[in-house]
């Protein structure tokens, strides 16, 4: 599971609070979506805009081999539903931080904010009881001649104030013909269905499928059918009321690493002690240099290889909130 990163709640601070002030001092402007010459994003909050549920990519379960998964990419009529979003609000590039998920090379850049016209908001959005959660896409306007939504984020509000994020949809073009794909599915009751596919060497590679709530508290939380122990070859632990609970044991990819600094990570992965409470980050969480054997043929990690190294850095989470991070 990606861990909640600080950047969550800067995302769009400024954006709601602007748009907060402008309906305080004037009650009769119009809550049709759009953009100021000032940078001031005003977002659509008209009722009958919001989506019908079930809403996304429909049976997830099935697309499970890379000729199925490429038939529903390039087939419009897959996709429809997320093609008529209408990203009309420009997001001017000082307003927003975005967590990325994922590594990139050049050219790409991690900076997403490099063209003001980058990043939209959809005037659809979904409602859910005293909560609005915004489409904000972010197309690739770096190396293609015409720009396509290569990233979709789900941000969750609540009085025109900005709750959390989370990723939904993802289209990366690689070199070589790689390339990285998220496809998503919001089901009638909320619960966010995700599946990532990478297309690479091996040459295709199907990851768990992920699922996904919303709390009470706005805020986006791993989401289980079955409450008891979790355990599969990347994380475990309790599951409570269909969220994480208690202690966790997670192995995982981690870009907060700073290689030249650590030179023993010849791979980006750590040991990470974590602990829940309703299924936010809560506590210390510690993370160790995660120490591994791998199949010499394969070159894939020997899962009952694995232990924990040394300790490199620690995080203090409050609210679900990362408030410190400590390096060793």
């Amino acid at each position: 599971m990606p861990k909640i990163n600080i950047t969550y709640f800067t995302v769009l601070f400024f954006l709601f609070s602007c748009y907060s002030k402008a309906q305080t001092e004037n009650k009769t402007i119009s809550t049709e979506a759009r953009s100021t010459d000032k940078g001031t994003t005003i977002f659509n909050t008209n009722k009958a805009d919001c989506i019908s549920l079930p809403f996304g990519y429909s049976d997830l379960s099935k697309q499970t081999t890379a000729d199925v998964v490429l038939s529903v990419i390039q087939n419009e009529n897959n996709i429809k539903e997320i093609k008529a979003l209408r990203f009309e609000t420009a997001v001017q590039k000082d307003f927003v931080q975005l967590p990325e998920e994922y590594d990139v090379f050049l050219p790409f850049n991690k900076n997403v904010n490099e063209k003001h016209d980058r990043i939209k908001i959809a005037s659809d959005f979904l409602c859910y009881g005293n909560y609005s959660l915004y489409f904000m896409a972010v197309y690739n306007t770096v190396r293609y001649a015409e720009p396509f939504i290569e990233k979709i984020y789900l941000v969750s509000t609540k009085n025109n104030k900005p709750i959390d994020m989370k990723r939904l949809y993802l289209h990366h073009e690689g070199e070589m013909g790689f390339a990285s794909h998220t496809l998503f599915n919001i089901d009638k009751n909320y619960i966010i269905s995700l599946q990532d596919y990478e297309f690479s060497e091996s040459p295709f590679t199907l990851k768990p499928a992920q699922k996904y709530q919303i709390l009470p508290s706005g805020k986006f939380a791993r989401y289980f059918d079955k409450d008891g122990l979790y355990k599969n070859e990347d994380e475990q632990g309790m599951v409570k009321n269909h969220t994480k609970e208690g202690k966790w044991i997670e192995y995982k990819s981690n870009s907060s690493i700073d290689i030249q600094k650590y030179p023993e990570f010849t791979d980006p992965y750590t040991y990470l002690e974590a602990e829940y409470k309703n299924g936010l980050p809560f506590g210390t969480w510690k993370f160790y240099k995660l120490l591994q054997k791998y199949n010499e043929e394969t070159e894939q990690p020997i899962i009952n290889t694995r232990k924990k190294g040394r300790l490199i850095y620690t995080e203090v989470y409050k609210n679900g909130a990362l408030e410190k991070q400590e390096f060793q």
